[in-house]
């Protein structure tokens, strides 16, 4: 046969019988090797990932001894330090006042930061402001009668009306003033007591709380559920601005008024679901301002007679006010507050540059009485 006429019947003309069975042989062979191939894969898949879930609950069991051993060791630990007679919370109360103290720029940090909160004592006082310690504050107050060696900062729970006081107050004494900066980071809105004098880092924090009247925990919830609606709108309203980018913004950003506005619907979206008080007079429970920073775990409710009298503890040389249930608040936050704490290490809030600068150390030891 002429060659082109041969491969014209081989394009056009459909094959014999035997080389089309030929070609389906091959393809079924192919398809067993493929589908063979496969089940071999999906063995290797299970049996891999049973040894992924052996490894895990091995490890959760070593976790899990490791833990034990950890807590064995430390009760073995209280039960050496601990003198004859002594009580375990008296032993650990004696620890941790006996650990090292802060030193160098720390420690200077500290003694100012310390001398400042003396001062808004005395001022809150001078003006019947009512305020409470909070946070690490109470804990080193209790724990170690001064800052958590390894803490720098002051901070302090006060009403909204209070707050609005303790602004008009300081407005008339050119020693202090109230500082605002909004952090994008968080976000929060960090309201500061500071000195007039611009070069002296130090400051005591400021977190609002709200008076309300109803139930203590259903109020809890409506205000940390107004919180998160606080959070999510900053963050969908601001995500395109200089803010996310700069991170901090202070009163004169041309931002700042349309936040204040978004603060005070979320205020009163809250008070739709709960009476919100303008001051102390018919409440029954405190919540935190949508404003305040997130709490690593929840300390509330807060009850008022969990809040009201009063009590105090003493940091350093003076006694400060705390929520009269101080024991039952820092276990709600901390946990086993009397524990030897994982993070024993600097918890900076002022960058060390900017302490440690010339104007700043010139400016708390002049605060201080040092120079």
């Amino acid at each position: 046969m002429i060659p082109v006429l041969r491969k014209l019947k081989q394009r056009l003309l459909p094959p014999s019988s035997r080389s089309f069975h030929e070609a389906s042989d091959r393809s079924q062979a192919k398809l067993h090797e493929i589908r063979a191939e496969l089940s071999d894969l999906r063995q290797l898949v299970i049996e891999q990932a049973e040894q992924i879930k052996n490894l895990q609950a091995c490890s959760d069991n070593l976790l899990e001894a490791h833990r034990y051993e950890q807590q064995r060791d430390i009760m073995m630990y209280w039960q050496q330090y601990r003198r004859v007679g002594e009580s375990l919370e008296d032993a650990q109360l004696r620890f941790f006042r006996a650990l090292p103290k802060a030193t160098g720029i720390s420690q200077l940090f500290q003694d100012a930061e310390a001398q400042l909160f003396v001062e808004f004592d005395e001022f809150c006082k001078k003006h019947d402001i009512l305020y409470w310690a909070t946070g690490g504050t109470v804990l080193g107050a209790y724990r170690h009668q001064d800052f958590i060696p390894w803490d720098d900062d002051i901070d302090v729970y006060i009403a909204r009306d209070q707050l609005n006081k303790l602004k008009k107050a300081t407005e008339e004494d050119d020693r202090y003033r109230i500082t605002v900066v909004w952090d994008w980071y968080v976000p929060c809105k960090q309201i500061r007591f500071r000195l007039s004098d611009v070069d002296n880092p130090c400051f005591v924090d400021l977190f609002t709380l709200d008076w309300v009247q109803g139930n203590p925990k259903t109020a809890w919830e409506f205000g940390q559920e107004q919180r998160r609606e606080f959070t999510n709108s900053i963050r969908m309203q601001f995500k395109d601005t200089d803010w996310s980018q700069i991170l901090y913004i202070d009163d004169s950003n041309p931002l700042v008024p349309k936040l204040e506005q978004m603060l005070n619907e979320r205020i009163e979206e809250l008070g739709t679901h709960i009476t919100v008080l303008s001051d102390q007079e018919h409440a029954t429970a405190l919540v935190r301002g949508p404003e305040n920073i997130d709490e690593g775990h929840s300390s509330g409710p807060y009850p008022i007679d969990e809040w009201l009298p009063l009590d105090y503890l003493r940091f350093r040389n003076m006694s400060v006010p705390v929520p009269n249930m101080w024991r039952q608040y820092l276990h709600r936050l901390y946990g086993d507050y009397m524990g030897i704490p994982h993070d024993i290490s600097s918890h900076e809030h002022v960058a060390n540059d900017y302490i440690n600068s010339a104007q700043s150390k010139a400016a708390m030891n002049r605060f201080l009485g040092r120079l």
